[in-house]
C-alpha cells in the first residue's frame, strides 16, 4: 500500500501542448507569462520524481492490508522514482527512456525501464510483486506447512469425547464445555466419570499446544518484456513475454474415509506455480483496411504433483497419510486475426478468426490401492475455435445499424476411459455385484467404476442493434439477440450434458437525453428469454455400470433399461412405499420400495440422481428482466448532481428444485462541489439489495420400519405415526423446504480536497467510508428427529419422533470505517513533503466461523479461524523531489 501516492507526470502530445498555449493565451502580463513557462515545461520536458519516507502500521492484520503488500507491523520503507530522459520534443533526438520503481517498501513493488524511438518502436522489461495476505488466524498442529507433506507429532493423542465414547475418534473432544459435560445414556442425563474426565484433560494438554498459526496467503512475482516495432507507417510488429511464479498457501477441505466414516482436515495447501506467456502480433493499417494477427501461448506448470497429510482421526495417524493430487500442468496454443474493412465513411465490416489447442498431460497420481486406471494420464486436448463478424453502418443521417454473429467451439477431444477408486482413501469391503465385468481386479461393494466426460460446448449467436437520433440530444436505441448453446461429450457411452441445448432470445431498448445543457439521463429496459431441454438422466454418463448387468439382476437387466422401459429417472417412482413394485421384476431390484436407485446398482458411492424437477440455474429455463437508469444535473456551474437506479429479475418458473428466483436492485447518489480550483467536496450513497430463493427436498427412502424401540407417535409433520411417514418417506411434503436469501450493503462516502493554502504551500485532501453489509435468511421446512428418551424402559406415550422446524441461520454482519487524510507541504519547487493518515476498521460476524472453533464439528479437525475484525491505523511521511 502507498499511503503517500505518487502520479508521474505523462507525456503529451504537441497538440496537447498547442491546447495548452491557446488557453494561457487568455490570461494576462506577467501571470501568463509564468504558467505558460510552467505549462510548456510540465507537457513537453516530463519531470523525473524521486520519493523517499517512512511509514508505520499499528497491526499486521491479514484483512486490513490483505492487497497493499504489507506484512508486518511496525514501521515500513516508502521509495518509488520515475526518471525520464531523452531528447526534448523540438530536437531532431527522438530517443525516449524511462526507468522507474514504485511501492519498493512492501511486497507489491515493481521496477522497469523503457526506451523508445518516436515512429520507430519501444521495448520495455519490467518485474513486479503481488502479495495477497489471505488470513492470518488460521491454526493447525500439522508440521511441515510450506510443503506438500503434512504429518502429526509423534505426541498427537486421537481426540475423542469419553462420555460419548472413550475410542471413537470425536474433534469435539478439544472443548472443556464438550468434555466436562452430560451426555443422553440410555434416555439419562449422564455425568462424565473422572476417569473420563483425566482422559479428556490428558488428550487436550497434549494436543491443543501443538496448534500453531500458520499465515495463509500468496505471493506472485513476475518478469515482462515487451516489443513493438514500426516498418514505416502501415506495419508494426509486437512481441511480449511474462513469466509469473505464484508461491504462497491457502486453506484447502479434504476427507478421508479410511476409518469408515468421513474425516475432515482444512489442510495448508502449497502454491507452487509457474505461469509464462507469449504473445507474438503482426499488424497492418491501411487507409480503409487494419488486419491484426497474433500468435499466443499460456503454459502453466504446477511445481505441486499432490498433498500429503496425516489422519489426525487414526491411531498411529503420523503413519497413516493420505494424499490427494494437485490441479494439472497444461498449455494453451492459439492463433487468431482480426480484421476491420472500411468500405465508405459511413459503412464498415469487423471479423476475427481463431484457433487453439489445449492440451493436459500430466501423468496421474495412484497408488496400489486404485484398482483400475487404465492410462497413465488424461491426454487432455480442447480444440477451440472462433469466428465472429460485424457490419455496422449509417445509412442516414441519425441512424446507426449493426448486424453481428458468432461462433464459438469447444471441442473436447480427450479420450473417455472407465477409473475404478475407492472413495477418499477408504478401505476395500465386500465384493461388487459388477465383479463379471471386471473379474481380475477384485472390486469390492464400495467401489467407484467412474468415467470421465469429454464436455464440449458450442455457442452461436446474432445480434441486430440500432440507435436513432430523435432530434438533437434525444436517442433510441434498441438490440435484438438470439443465441443457441449446444452441450456434449466425445466418446461417452450416453449423452452427459444436463442441457443438452439451450436457446436464448433478448430484447432491450433505452431512450437517453440531454436537455438544458443541464440534465441528461437515460432509461433502459431488457428482457431475456432461455429455454432448455434438461435432462435428468445426465449423470448416467459418468456411471458406466448403469449399463451392465450387475449380479442378481432379473433376465439380465440393467440400470438404464429399466429407467427408460419404465420412464424413470434415477430418483425412481414419485410413490410411496405402497403399492410395491412386483417381486422379481427388474422394477423392484432396481427400485426396491420405490426408492432411489441404490449407489451400488450403478458403482457409485455418491448419489448423483436428481430429485425430480430439480434444475442447475445455469441450465434451467429462465426469464431476465433488467432496467437500467441514470440522471445528471448541473444545478449550479459548480455543483454537480448524479443519480441511477438498477432493477434485476430472474425468475427460474420451471423448477422445482433448486434455484427459483433471484431479485435485486442498486441505487446511487452522487454529489460534488467545486467551489474553486483550489477547493473540491464530493459526497456518494449507494445501497444494493439482492434477494433470491431455491427450494430443496431432504430425500428420506420409504421403509418398511414401524416404531422406534417400540414407540410409535409423531410429534408434529405430515403423519402421526413411524409406520405412515416411513411409508410415505418419499413423498412426504413436510420434507420440501425453501431457503430466501437477503444481502444488502449500504457504502456513504465523502472526500474533499483543498490546495494552496499559505500563500500556495499547503495542499489538504481527505475522505471518509462506511459501509455495512448484511446477510439474512428465511428458512421453510423442516426435518425429523427420533425422540433420545425414547429408549426401553421408557413411560408408555413417548413420543418416538419429533417434526423440528427449520430456523433461519444468524445474520452474517460486516461493518467496515475508513478515514484517509493528507497533506502536501511545497518546501520550493521541486521539493516538498507529503504526510498521510489512515485509519480502516472492520467488525464482522459470520456463523460459518463457528464449525471452525473447537466443540464445533465432530468429523472436523478445527482450525481456530475467526471471522475478520481489526482496527490499524497507518501513517506515513514522504520528501519529495522532481527534476528535468
Amino acid at each position: 500500500m502507498r499511503v503517500s501516492t505518487h502520479k508521474p507526470a505523462l507525456r503529451t502530445s504537441v497538440a496537447a501542448v498547442r491546447g495548452a498555449l491557446l488557453t494561457l493565451g487568455l490570461l494576462g502580463g506577467l501571470q501568463a507569462a509564468q504558467a505558460e513557462d510552467a505549462a510548456v515545461a510540465a507537457l513537453t520536458q516530463p519531470a523525473s520524481v524521486v520519493e523517499v519516507g517512512i511509514g508505520n502500521t499499528s497491526d499486521a492484520s491479514a484483512k486490513a492490508h490483505e492487497y497493499d503488500g504489507i506484512k508486518r507491523k511496525g514501521s515500513f520503507f516508502i521509495g518509488s522514482f520515475d526518471l525520464r530522459g531523452g531528447g526534448s520534443y523540438d530536437s531532431n533526438d527522438v530517443t525516449r527512456w524511462r526507468i522507474w520503481g514504485l511501492d519498493l517498501g512492501t511486497d507489491n513493488r515493481s521496477l522497469g525501464i523503457e526506451q523508445s524511438l518516436q515512429g520507430q518502436g519501444r521495448i520495455s522489461i519490467s518485474y513486479e510483486e503481488f502479495q495477497r495476505n489471505k488470513a492470518d488466524s488460521y491454526q493447525t498442529p500439522l508440521l511441515g506447512a510450506g510443503t506438500n507433506r503434512l504429518t502429526l507429532p509423534s505426541t498427537w493423542i486421537v481426540p475423542v469425547v469419553p462420555r460419548v465414547s472413550t475410542t471413537a475418534a470425536n474433534a469435539r473432544g478439544f472443548s472443556t464445555d464438550v468434555t466436562n459435560s452430560n451426555a443422553l445414556v440410555t434416555g439419562v442425563s449422564t455425568a462424565p466419570t473422572a476417569a473420563m474426565l483425566a482422559q479428556a484433560a490428558a488428550m487436550q494438554a497434549s494436543d491443543l499446544p501443538l496448534f500453531n498459526s500458520v499465515p495463509l496467503g500468496t505471493k506472485r512475482t513476475a518478469f515482462t518484456f515487451n516489443a513493438m516495432v514500426n516498418f514505416g507507417s502501415r506495419w508494426d510488429a509486437t512481441a511480449s513475454m511474462k513469466h509469473e511464479d505464484r508461491l504462497g498457501l491457502k486453506a484447502m477441505g479434504t476427507v478421508t474415509r479410511f476409518t469408515g466414516g468421513d474425516t475432515s482436515t482444512i489442510i495448508p495447501d502449497l502454491i507452487d506455480q509457474n505461469h509464462d506467456q507469449v504473445m507474438l502480433g503482426l499488424n497492418y493499417t491501411g487507409d480503409q483496411l487494419v488486419v491484426q494477427t497474433h500468435y499466443s501461448l499460456s503454459a502453466l506448470t504446477n511445481n505441486v504433483s499432490g498433498m500429503t497429510w496425516g489422519n489426525w482421526s487414526t491411531p498411529g495417524s503420523a503413519n497413516n497419510l493420505q494424499t490427494m493430487s494437485s490441479a494439472p500442468s497444461n498449455a494453451l496454443h492459439q492463433f487468431g486475426v482480426n480484421a476491420n474493412v472500411r468500405f465508405t465513411s459511413t459503412t464498415r465490416l469487423a471479423g476475427s478468426l481463431s484457433y487453439g489447442r489445449n492440451t493436459q498431460d500430466q501423468a496421474f497420481l495412484t497408488d496400489a490401492s486404485t484398482p483400475l486406471v487404465p492410462t497413465a494420464s488424461l491426454h487432455g486436448l480442447v480444440v477451440t475455435k472462433a469466428a465472429s463478424l460485424k457490419l455496422s453502418s449509417r445509412p442516414v443521417s441519425g441512424l446507426n445499424l449493426a448486424a453481428a454473429a458468432k461462433v464459438d467451439d469447444r471441442d473436447n477431444q480427450t479420450p473417455v476411459n472407465n477409473y475404478a477408486f475407492y472413495d477418499a482413501g477408504e478401505l476395500k469391503s465386500g465384493t461388487s455385484v459388477f465383479t463379471a465385468a471386471y473379474p481380475t481386479l477384485g472390486l469390492g461393494s464400495n467401489a467407484n467404476i467412474n468415467a470421465n466426460r469429454a464436455y464440449s460446448k458450442k455457442l452461436t449467436q446474432a445480434n441486430l442493434d440500432a440507435d436513432f437520433t430523435i432530434v438533437t440530444g434525444h436517442v433510441l436505441r434498441a438490440g435484438y439477440e438470439a443465441n443457441k448453446i449446444t452441450r456434449g461429450c466425445t466418446g461417452s457411452w450416453i449423452a452427459c450434458a444436463d442441457a443438452n441445448t439451450a436457446k436464448e432470445h433478448s430484447l432491450r431498448g433505452e431512450y437517453q437525453f440531454s436537455a438544458l445543457d443541464t440534465l441528461s439521463g437515460r432509461l433502459g429496459v431488457s428482457r431475456a428469454d432461455r429455454t432448455v431441454d434438461y435432462n435428468e438422466n445426465a449423470f448416467l454418463a459418468v456411471v458406466p455400470m448403469a449399463n451392465v448387468s450387475p449380479t442378481g439382476a432379473p433376465g439380465g437387466s440393467t440400470a438404464y433399461g429399466t429407467m427408460t422401459g419404465l420412464g424413470y429417472s434415477g430418483y425412481g417412482p414419485v410413490l410411496g412405499l405402497n403399492p410395491l413394485p412386483t417381486a422379481g421384476t427388474a422394477a423392484a431390484f432396481f427400485f426396491a420400495n420405490n426408492n432411489a436407485l441404490p449407489n451400488a446398482l450403478y458403482a457409485n458411492q455418491n448419489r448423483i440422481s436428481e430429485l425430480i424437477g430439480m434444475r442447475r440455474y445455469n441450465m434451467a429455463d429462465r426469464t431476465r428482466d433488467k432496467l437500467r437508469s441514470s440522471l445528471s444535473w448541473q444545478a449550479a456551474e459548480a455543483f454537480t448532481v448524479q443519480a441511477g437506479v438498477d432493477v434485476n429479475r430472474d425468475n427460474y418458473g420451471h423448477s422445482v428444485y433448486g434455484l427459483q428466483q433471484a431479485k435485486g436492485w442498486a441505487a446511487n447518489l452522487d454529489a460534488s462541489y467545486a467551489a474553486s480550483d483550489n477547493f473540491t467536496l464530493a459526497a456518494y450513497a449507494t445501497v444494493e439489495d439482492q434477494r433470491s430463493r431455491s427450494a430443496g427436498n431432504t430425500y428420506t427412502a420409504n421403509s418398511t420400519a414401524v416404531n422406534v424401540n417400540g414407540f410409535t407417535a409423531i410429534s408434529g409433520g405430515c403423519y402421526g405415526t413411524i409406520a405412515l411417514r416411513n411409508a410415505s418417506n418419499k413423498i412426504d411434503p413436510c420434507l420440501d423446504w425453501t431457503a430466501e436469501n437477503h444481502d444488502r450493503v449500504t457504502t456513504l462516502g465523502l472526500a474533499a480536497t483543498r490546495k494552496n493554502l499559505l500563500g500556495g504551500k499547503l495542499d489538504l485532501n481527505g475522505g471518509l467510508s462506511l459501509s455495512d453489509a448484511r446477510t439474512g435468511n428465511a428458512t421453510n421446512g423442516g426435518n425429523y428427529a427420533n425422540n433420545p428418551l425414547a429408549v426401553a424402559g421408557a413411560a408408555a406415550g413417548t413420543v418416538a419422533a419429533f417434526y423440528i422446524a427449520a430456523t433461519p441461520l444468524p445474520d452474517i454482519t460486516t461493518k467496515t470505517v475508513e478515514l484517509r487524510a493528507g497533506a502536501r507541504w511545497r518546501l520550493d519547487e521541486t521539493r516538498s513533503l507529503r504526510v498521510a493518515y489512515l485509519y480502516q476498521h472492520m467488525r464482522s460476524s459470520d456463523w460459518a466461523y463457528d464449525g471452525l472453533q473447537a466443540g464445533g464439528l465432530a468429523g472436523v479437525l478445527p482450525t481456530f479461524e475467526q471471522a475478520p475484525s481489526y482496527t490499524v491505523h497507518t501513517v506515513s511521511l514522504a520528501y519529495l523531489v522532481s527534476f528535468r
